[in-house]
């Protein structure tokens, strides 16, 4: 069977908005389920900065903006999740070496205790990005004040201010 271009162009976007709405739904149960167990969770953020311009995201299940990461998988070490979760999320590579360790933050929000591990990635110019536009469906690059002007997810905005004010996490809550 013979597509043309835009029937494929719809056929991606169809499945792209299908990938998104599932995302949606099991976010949901993910909540509810946080909600009744109250987990403990470990995960990785990865601030991309070049120019003293910051990589910020938005995934398609959640309201707030946040950075490119993850949780962390059963044995697997902080930084090779912050790694995949880079690669996955925004298509940037990176080498463990590249990547520093600015500390981490505990998080209480969506009915959790989220360690979020988080590391910077300093660059001298933005890499080309490209979203996958199912799990993460915005992104922008921008200077630390224009992201503290964004609906920013409660951790993200304390590292930033963190960050200008030149300190560094100690038992961080947020």
């Amino acid at each position: 069977m013979k597509y043309t271009v835009s029937a494929m162009i719809i056929h991606k976007a169809a499945m792209d908005r299908c990938f998104q709405l599932t995302f949606y739904v099991l976010y949901r149960l993910h909540l509810a389920w946080n909600f009744l167990f109250r987990p403990e969770c470990h995960g990785v953020w990865i601030a991309v900065w070049a120019e003293d311009r910051l990589l910020v995201v938005q995934n398609a299940y959640r309201n707030s903006i946040t950075l490119p990461g993850g949780s962390i998988d059963r044995g697997e070490q902080p930084v090779d999740a912050a790694l995949r979760e880079l690669r996955e999320e925004v298509g940037i590579e990176a080498a463990p070496q590249d990547l520093l360790f600015w500390g981490q933050y505990l998080s209480f929000v969506e009915y959790k205790r989220d360690h979020i591990n988080l590391f910077e990635l300093k660059l001298p110019a933005m890499p080309p990005f490209r979203l996958d536009n199912r799990e993460v469906n915005w992104a922008r690059v921008c200077t630390s004040d224009q992201a503290l002007e964004l609906n920013l997810f409660p951790a993200l905005r304390t590292y930033l201010k963190d960050r200008h004010a030149g300190r560094r996490p100690a038992g961080a809550t947020c």
